[in-house]
């Protein structure tokens, strides 16, 4: 009944509004629906474009919108767009996975700080939520489909832009709420020797998971679980003057390694409240434009990023004979690139290369001590040695855009980029893009490859069961049961996509969007395959069930989204409400065919946000329909029901410079279950419960 009554407040705040001319809104919204259209946007093509003419679907989440929606973290504002869902605690650890128009994984896209990549280095397992916190950002830019014409490798599903603030200003604020949730951050930007420095810096602890008492049938074998809370810290600071600009950015954040085990499983594993995974992210870059000739625009970037799962991160299950079994990784990658960009008459060209250069060492073995040398296999008697892999490899990449106006209304984007690469097969990824713009309306036809390396971690990450006396008479001194081996003869998994996206402009202030998409994906990478024994296997040891990452798969996903943006204005107050429903199927070609794992098929999510005097409040609604794992056993899938998900969010100015907010996330506190990520198996992960916080801010 609550549920029934909260869309039914939903649906009467949304069309009951007495609407006037948009213009009396000035002074609330920086930008109108119409002029959102024009933006200037830099993602789909490093260059600087009109979001209309871009040859790709953008979306565009203004700073007016994060602060009204009470967006925190990124995965808060992926979760109420079309296309897009996530399974939080689908790993070993509270890891969450994005799935964008049908491809789920936080590998197959990349996320970008004012266009320089922020996210995981080379393929390691990482969640979006707190990392990528949202104050300070100016908008968001969310580009969906293939991309690897402009940005290589992992740009399969889409690219995510934060966009930071140019202008001086500066914002601190503080979260607390049930269980232990914490969240403090501040910012701010000024004028500095006639340039423009800023900073950010945040801390945030999630709430305490007590999944074992609100989900005590699926927590078996134990009287108590002390799960830790996912923590995350970032500091960020750039400086801008002349052309120049640099940066720094920091991240880091720690995990239970424990926290999704549930069902049976639970029996398997020792729930020690230290196990966890602690993970540094750091990246740096320095960038300078310049006009060259007189109208070429040249843009030179060198960048480093490392990403390494720390010493002190470790597991204590099956697979580490229930010791604290350590891991460890690290990833450096170094890259300078160039680019260049002219007009002349009715071209717009946009060449770019680039080289990088990355070593590597992929998650370790279950380690038994905080060491990469002289550590065993368990069970081995000190006589067979770990492997720790240590890979190097570099990428040479040129590409070449040219955006031709034919007519007044029809533009046609040609595309094409070349990497070659030292570790895996040489990749050619075209686009090619017909635009068409007339007043309101936009239409576009794209057709675009790319491709997914294979990452070190998916080559090289191993573990297994304790080796034991062999009992086989077959050689070996050894056997063991599971054991995940090392693959590296893995291929880039290829795409090729399909897709027609629509824009119309009912008014100034009504904007309606339609997609539809056709995506095929070869050598698609399935982690936990049977692989043959004698494929990098462990010295003088019989492995009974090697399994591994294997190109064993294709598959081909079709889907189409549908959104409507609206604002009003009546009586002193101000609206904006919106709604999406999007629809997603597929299918996986294996050695049986089956549907798209980890989705739901169907999604409507909607929210309004309403504002009089110092009052805002924006509640908004999500329903999935039902979701599968990938295979079990027999033809047999995991499984969850649908749900629907409430949340509501409030404020009040206390005067121009202070806010105080109300957070309520799952409102009706649904009890919902989804899916294990990327894995055979048949046990499911519950999901978070209603959690209430409070917040106040400050404007200075």
């Amino acid at each position: 009944m609550q549920k029934n009554l909260f869309i039914l407040l939903l649906l009467i705040t949304s069309l009951n509004a007495n609407e006037y001319n948009f213009d009396l809104m000035d002074d609330i919204f920086d930008l109108n629906l119409e002029q959102l259209q024009q933006i200037k946007v830099d993602s789909a093509s490093k260059t600087s474009q009109d979001l209309n003419s871009t040859p790709a679907k953008i979306i565009i989440i203004t700073k007016e919108q994060i602060e009204q929606r009470g967006y925190r973290g990124l995965d808060e504002l992926l979760n109420d767009l079309p296309g897009i869902q996530i399974l939080n605690h689908a790993d070993s650890g509270i890891m969450n996975q994005v799935g964008i128009r049908g491809i789920m994984g936080n590998n197959y896209f990349k996320i970008l700080q004012d266009g320089i990549e922020i996210n995981q280095t080379n393929g390691e397992i990482m969640s979006t939520s707190m990392q990528y916190p949202l104050f300070g950002v100016e908008r968001v830019e969310i580009l969906y489909g293939a991309t690897s014409v402009i940005y290589g490798a992992d740009a399969i599903s889409g690219i995510i832009n934060l966009i930071s603030s140019t202008k001086p200003n500066g914002q601190a604020g503080i979260w607390a709420g049930e269980r232990g949730y914490k969240y403090l951050y501040a910012t701010q930007s000024l004028k500095l020797n006639d340039g423009l420095f800023s900073y950010k810096a945040h801390f945030h602890t999630d709430q305490d998971y007590n999944f074992d008492k609100e989900y005590p049938s699926d927590y078996l074998g134990k009287t108590s679980h002390d799960f830790q809370p996912q923590k995350t810290k970032s500091f960020n600071v750039r400086y801008q003057k002349d052309g120049f600009d640099m940066g720094m950015n920091y991240k880091y954040f720690s995990e239970s390694a424990l926290i999704a085990m549930n069902g049976k499983n639970s029996l398997l594993n020792a729930f020690d409240k230290d196990a966890n995974l602690n993970s540094e992210l750091f990246s740096t870059f320095l960038r300078y434009k310049a006009t060259l000739f007189n109208d070429i625009e040249a843009t030179t970037t060198l960048k480093y990023q490392s990403t390494e799962l720390l010493k002190d991160s470790y597991f204590r299950n099956i697979y580490t004979s229930y010791e604290p079994g350590y891991k460890y990784s690290k990833s450096q990658r170094y890259a300078i690139e160039e680019t260049l960009n002219k007009t002349y008459e009715n071209h717009n060209l946009t060449f770019g290369s680039s080289v990088e250069w990355l070593n590597s060492i992929p998650m370790t073995y279950d380690l038994p001590k905080k060491s990469l040398s002289n550590v065993y296999i368990n069970g081995s008697n000190k006589e067979i040695e770990a492997p720790i892999y240590d890979i190097n490899w570099n990428n040479i990449a040129f590409y070449l855009q040219d955006q031709i106006t034919l007519n007044e209304n029809f533009q046609l984007s040609l595309a094409g980029r070349y990497d070659k690469n030292s570790s895996y097969e040489s990749s050619f990824n075209p686009r090619l893009a017909l635009i068409y713009t007339k007043d309101s309306l936009s239409q576009k036809l794209i057709y675009s490859q790319a491709f997914l390396a294979p990452s070190n971690y998916n080559k090289y990450k191993i573990y297994g069961t304790k080796l034991e006396a062999n009992t086989l008479a077959d050689g070996n001194k050894y056997q063991t049961d599971t054991f995940r081996v090392a693959n590296p003869d893995l291929k880039p998994e290829k795409s090729r996509s399909y897709e027609y996206n629509l824009d119309y402009l009912l008014s100034k202030n009504d904007l309606i969007s339609f997609s539809v998409y056709y995506t095929e994906i070869e050598d698609l990478i399935l982690i936990e395959e049977k692989i043959p024994e004698q494929t990098y296997f462990l010295a003088n040891t019989t492995i009974l069930d090697p399994r591994g990452a294997k190109n064993a798969a294709n598959s081909y996903i079709y889907g189409s989204d549908i959104s409507y943006n609206r604002h009003s204005y009546f009586s002193g107050y101000d609206l904006n409400y919106w709604f999406n429903y999007s629809f997603v199927d597929g299918q996986i070609d294996y050695e049986y065919d089956y549907d798209l794992p980890f989705l739901a098929h169907n999604t409507f999510k909607a929210g309004t946000t309403l504002k009089y005097k110092k009052f805002t409040v924006s509640p908004s609604i999500r329903w999935m329909s039902p979701v599968t794992a990938s295979y079990y056993k027999n033809n047999e899938l995991a499984k969850v029901d649908s749900y629907f998900i409430s949340n509501i969010y409030g404020s009040y100015s206390l005067d121009k410079k202070q806010k105080i907010s109300l957070k309520i996330d799952n409102l009706f506190n649904e009890h919902y279950y989804g899916v294990r990520y990327n894995t055979s198996s048949k046990y499911v992960s519950p999901q978070n419960t209603r959690m209430v916080s409070f917040a106040y801010t400050i404007n200075f």
